[in-house]
């Protein structure tokens, strides 16, 4: 049986997820690690409900708090990051990896990517004092239009001229179609 792409992508970030969990001794209960999948396989941010209409099916109903604390659990290990703005999570692009990252937001079809960015946090950090300000988290999302969402808004503004993408993929890399 072949494996689509986005399987395997799935699977060597649950199994890198696991390598960093046993080597630091943490914890992947199977609702933590079951959250960890659904955030992976979401691609996109998701929220706590959403979470728990996802995992329904395989868990039955859980109360909120439950996601929550999982969620908790992999937010202070670096196994995701909130994405502050919409209340969501997504997985994060380097599992063990400490650093600070800005995220690029789609506000049309969502897609969220990481960056990994010690540099511009450093010099937003230092800067602060100047100001007389002490800086306890940083948090840097910037919103806007992928490729494919930018590429779809002009052809539609210019009528549908061709109709076709030209190839442009979304910020995370992934071609598809644009959210309406």
């Amino acid at each position: 049986m072949t494996t689509s792409p986005a399987a395997q992508q799935h699977a060597v970030r649950l199994a890198r997820a696991e390598a960093h969990a046993a080597a630091h001794q943490l914890t992947l209960t199977p609702l933590r690690r079951q959250v960890y999948a659904a955030i992976v396989a979401s691609g996109r941010p998701i929220g706590a409900y959403e979470l728990l209409d996802t995992l329904e099916p395989e868990r039955g109903r859980m109360p909120p708090t439950t996601v929550y604390r999982a969620l908790d659990f992999l937010v202070a290990h670096g196994f995701v990051h909130r994405i502050e703005s919409k209340n969501a999570f997504v997985a994060c692009c380097e599992v063990g990896v400490p650093h600070r990252s800005q995220f690029l937001i789609c506000d049309r079809c969502g897609a969220t990517v990481e960056i990994p960015g010690d540099e511009l946090a450093d010099q937003l950090s230092h800067s602060a004092p100047a100001h007389g300000f002490e800086v306890h988290r940083q948090v840097i999302e910037l919103s806007g239009l992928c490729a494919l969402c930018a590429r779809a808004l002009r052809r539609d503004a210019d009528g549908g001229a061709d109709g076709a993408d030209g190839g442009a993929p979304h910020i995370d890399g992934t071609a598809g179609e644009p959210a309406p």
